[in-house]
């Protein structure tokens, strides 16, 4: 008899990680079914019940999706009144997003401890928890004093039925070739926008052309930092499907450049993605990274928030650039290795294993 588990909460079912957590079930051969909370994440059990979910079959195992702290309580709440296990996979941490990566609360306000004290109790309450790199284990371990015995790593990874490679239509511009630099991504303070415009600005004689790709709410102030800048484009929003053509279209896409201690937790979709579509990178290093990272030549890391080292890493790249089709090669082996869809379903047949589900 196949396995059920439960998605439950208000989440992005489209969102990359989530897409990736689905797909993951029903290759293990596990049915997969949706909770959508409509009304209250706090009151979603009280929803559950009026909306008989009940009545249906009853789970093997209950998945709260990233981000969905608020639908934790009513999940564990619903699932353990039946001997349901719950898994949670919040990948970022909201006291972490709040106080550390945006800088909105200091961590000695009342409100930023109510915040802390709000979460430590949720992040106690699922019977086990996956983060997205062994980084952000050490933080909830040491900030949200979640014992480790209930947390493992389960990595971001990516959809590869979009995300592979795809011949590159772009066309030269004329005269000396243009060198194409890409970041893609939702302008978070990790990401460290601000680095990558102050590379261009530095390579202004360069035939290097740094493109921007996506939105977010620091997006108006990186086009306000590279306003009168020829060589940075922002390139007008396409769909999810044709992400991979626009990073077929470049030589080296970029990662994450930001000096928050989030930025040196995190291997960022945007990694995975242009890997997947055998593309090489630059960013900061992360520990969380597979140790052959560091030996793999399609992957530059650079101290954080360093415009000068992406110039000398985008530089390097460039200069060896008859070599293309030797990183385009190594971005997606090392892809295949280290960060496919089988090392990430492997993780998750040992977490599921560890929590007596499987």
């Amino acid at each position: 008899m196949k396995k059920h588990v439960l998605f439950w909460g208000r989440f992005d079912h489209g969102y990359s990680k989530t897409r990736v957590n689905i797909a993951l079930f029903r290759e293990l051969g596990w049915e997969v079914d949706f909770f959508d909370v409509k009304v209250s994440p706090r009151f979603g059990d009280v929803e559950a019940f009026f909306r008989g979910l009940w009545r249906k079959p009853k789970p093997d195992l209950v998945f709260v999706p990233i981000c969905r702290q608020r639908d934790i309580a009513a999940a564990c709440r619903w699932a353990h009144h039946r001997g349901i296990k719950v898994l949670f996979d919040p990948m970022i941490s909201a006291w972490d997003k709040k106080v550390l990566e945006q800088r909105k609360w200091k961590a000695n306000e009342p409100r930023a401890k109510r915040l802390l004290a709000w979460e430590k109790k949720l992040m106690a309450m699922p019977d086990f928890i996956t983060w997205d790199t062994s980084c952000h284990v050490d933080f909830a371990a040491e900030y949200l004093d979640v014992p480790r015995s209930k947390m493992a790593p389960l990595f971001t990874g990516t959809d590869e039925t979009v995300f592979k490679p795809v011949a590159d239509s772009a066309e030269s511009e004329a005269g000396t070739p243009l060198f194409r630099v890409l970041y893609h991504g939702a302008y978070l303070p990790l990401h460290g926008t601000e680095v990558i415009v102050e590379a261009a600005r530095q390579t202004q004689h360069l035939p290097i052309q740094w493109d921007f790709l996506g939105w977010g709410a620091y997006k108006a102030s990186t086009e306000a930092k590279a306003a009168g800048l020829a060589n940075v484009r922002f390139l007008d929003k396409v769909p999810y499907v044709d992400v991979p053509k626009v990073i077929a279209a470049h030589d080296v896409v970029l990662g994450v450049f930001g000096t928050t201690a989030k930025a040196a937790r995190v291997i960022g979709n945007k990694v995975y993605e242009c890997m997947a579509c055998a593309r090489p990178t630059i960013n900061e290093f992360c520990t969380g990274y597979p140790p052959s990272a560091k030996d793999c030549q399609a992957i530059k890391f650079i101290p954080a928030g360093d415009p000068a080292a992406l110039v000398r890493a985008v530089e390097e790249y460039r200069a060896d650039w008859a070599n293309r089709e030797t990183y385009f090669r190594e971005a997606r082996a090392f892809f295949e290795r280290e960060l496919s869809m089988k090392v990430v379903k492997a993780q998750l047949v040992d977490i599921l294993g560890r929590m007596g589900v499987a």
